[in-house]
């Protein structure tokens, strides 16, 4: 496995531990909201052109806790991910594209966070 493109993000990812389906509005602002961001950075890319593996580290803030695992990937982390499609980065989102996502998260850098970083390597 070969570690493709690093890329750290200030964004604070949300675990929406109140449900996805109870507000359209909210996840599709804060998808455009990621995608302006990008847009913003100069994060537009062309998009790999074979499967790829990602890493997320949710890097907390200061008084921020760790959550359970399965929530880092059930919140707005689905938003981040559209809008890295709508920049490029991947095809699509789906498992033709993006074979698997680990999710972890980092408690050791509280004063540069709250901040997402986004590994892509090779399958």
């Amino acid at each position: 496995m070969e570690l493709l493109l690093e890329q750290l993000l200030p964004i604070k990812l949300t675990n929406s531990n109140d449900g996805q389906g109870k507000s359209w509005f909210k996840t599709h602002a804060n998808r455009k909201k990621f995608e302006r961001l990008l847009r913003y950075k100069k994060l537009v890319r062309k998009p790999f052109r074979f499967p790829v593996r990602l890493v997320v580290t949710r890097i907390l803030g200061p008084r921020e806790q760790k959550w359970d695992y399965s929530s880092i990937g059930r919140g707005s982390y689905k938003q981040l991910e559209d809008s890295l499609v709508a920049c490029g980065w991947f095809t699509d989102d789906g498992p033709k594209y993006i074979k698997h996502v680990d999710f972890e998260q980092d408690d050791s850098q509280r004063k540069n966070g709250p901040q997402v970083l986004i590994q892509v390597y090779s399958v």
